[in-house]
């Protein structure tokens, strides 16, 4: 009776952990580029003691934090700071707290020191991972590679000025994670080096690859599970009590 209890607690310690992942991507559905994350594969151990297992289960977590790298929905917006990236490649971002890392948002915009950001407020780097400072233009060009051009005020129609080249690099899937800050890096905490595998089109965003319908459909079984979790320690109650009046029965 005790172990189905702790099954049943085990039972909602994971979904727990699942309505986290959940609740993080609904709230990210909207944002470009982001990356679905994935529950973390996990297992169920006894506590043990005297070399014999107790009672008590408790949920274990193995691996690292995982996500889907499933291409979002492209969008057309027309808006030449917008950029998507067309392979499974990532950008390079300096965030404002923490080490370099790796995404997929390409909403760019130009802060106060005329640095490239993105939505985010983080740095996009170049292919040396140095900020991209762009100069005073009156149009923006990124072409397929990755590469930004600029015309300058007073310039000749036409006649663009390469400014820099965005850093892409393809990383491999196994090596890939989820650090604390929800940032993608590799496993070590480092990132891969600059290979420029990327391929753009300008005027467009990767949406997320979160599907809204996926994500309450899980969240409706869950609802279930946990019901049927509670219904099971609720059981284990009502043997108990039962076992007890039968215990207190007149002899």
């Amino acid at each position: 009776m005790d172990r189905m209890v702790q099954t049943a607690l085990s039972s909602l310690k994971g979904l727990q952990d699942l309505k986290f992942d959940l609740a993080n991507n609904l709230a990210n559905v909207n944002v470009p580029g982001f990356r679905k994350d994935l529950p973390n594969e996990g297992n169920a151990g006894f506590l043990s003691a005297l070399n014999q297992a107790t009672a008590r289960v408790f949920p274990l977590e193995t691996g690292e934090r995982i996500f889907s790298n499933e291409t979002g929905q492209l969008q057309n917006t027309g808006v030449e700071t917008d950029v998507a990236l067309l392979n499974e490649a990532f950008l390079f971002i300096q965030p404002a707290e923490g080490d370099v890392a790796l995404s997929k948002r390409g909403d760019f915009s130009i802060d106060s020191l005329n640095q490239l950001v993105n939505g985010a407020g983080d740095v996009v780097l170049s292919d040396g991972l140095a900020p991209i400072v762009l100069p005073e233009f009156s149009e923006l060009k990124v072409s397929e590679n990755g590469e930004i051009l600029v015309q300058e005020p007073g310039s000749v129609p036409g006649d663009f000025t390469s400014i820099a080249f965005l850093a892409t690099a393809t990383g491999s899937p196994d090596l890939l994670t989820k650090s604390l800050d929800g940032r993608i890096r590799n496993l070590d905490g480092t990132v891969p080096d600059p290979d420029q595998t990327g391929k753009f089109a300008q005027g467009m965003l990767e949406g997320s690859n979160v599907n809204a319908i996926e994500e309450m459909v899980l969240n409706m079984d869950m609802q279930r599970q946990f019901e049927m979790a509670i219904k099971l320690i609720k059981k284990a109650e009502d043997i108990d009590k039962a076992g007890t009046r039968l215990m207190s029965l007149p002899t």
